[in-house]
């Protein structure tokens, strides 16, 4: 590291000599002092990163570590192996019988001697599976119902548009779905799932969209959760317990959250 210049003082009245001569000098001051703090940031920079390091992390020796206190760990050892346990159900990539699509790639020359393959018999085909997902993209469709005029009365009649599209443009039912899904299924803050619309679909949805969507999708959920709550509280194989603000219903040997109206 090269020696630290030394400081810059300048008076007030140093300060209004330069800027009574002109413009030019007040530039050429401020290079000087911007080239200054790039210089001191840089040093800066060296000096925390020689901070931070320790004999753990670079290749310094443990007697350049100081008398500092290391913290160790209190949680105690275990004799157990690392990785998976006896008895867990790992989930291993497996061969499939099924498959959606095959593709077969031909060989046209032999990196042998160089010769035309394109009409030898294929003696054996080897495989090997990729498992993926289609390219994430939103489907417009566009919905038409057809008018009619009747040749006898003159009554024109028109067709009946999905359910789904009670608007001139909306979002469909999966798309939706999707902005439940994320908010209340993976907990995550409308923001953030505005941005993942975005990032992996295309879409800029607004939050009043999601809630929007939420709202709807719990007016159209309200039945059946009102009968799925009926079912366990008047089974006989349910316990119904109360904790504090919640209740708790034990069913099948397992206690599962519920909330109550």
């Amino acid at each position: 590291m090269s020696k630290p210049k030394g400081k810059i003082k300048l008076s007030d009245d140093e300060i209004r000599a330069v800027y009574a001569q002109g413009e030019d000098a007040v530039v050429s001051l401020v290079r000087q002092l911007l080239t200054r703090f790039d210089e001191l940031e840089s040093r800066l920079e060296t000096l925390e990163g020689r901070s931070k390091k320790t004999s753990r992390n670079s290749h310094k020796p443990p007697s350049g570590d100081g008398l500092g206190k290391r913290t160790k760990s209190l949680r105690p050892q275990s004799d157990k192996p690392s990785g998976g346990q006896p008895g867990h159900a790992g989930s291993t990539l497996e061969w499939s019988e099924t498959v959606d699509w095959i593709e077969f790639h031909d060989v046209n020359i032999c990196t042998g001697c160089g010769k035309v393959l394109k009409d030898a018999p294929v003696e054996q085909w080897l495989a090997r599976q990729v498992f993926d997902i289609p390219a994430i993209e939103v489907i417009v469709t566009e919905h038409r119902v057809a008018v009619k005029c009747c040749g006898t009365c003159g009554h024109q009649t028109q067709g009946k548009f999905p359910v789904d599209a009670r608007n001139v443009v909306q979002y469909g039912p999966r798309l939706k779905a999707m902005m439940v899904y994320l908010m209340d299924g993976q907990l995550l803050p409308s923001g953030r799932t505005c941005e993942i619309l975005s990032d992996l679909l295309g879409v800029r949805v607004s939050e009043g969209t999601l809630y929007t969507s939420r709202t709807h999708c719990y007016e159209q959920l309200a039945s059946m959760e009102q009968g799925i709550q009926s079912m366990l509280v008047n089974s006989p194989r349910s316990i119904l317990m109360k904790r504090g603000c919640g209740s708790m219903v034990s069913f099948g040997g397992s206690m599962w959250p519920v909330r109550m109206g």
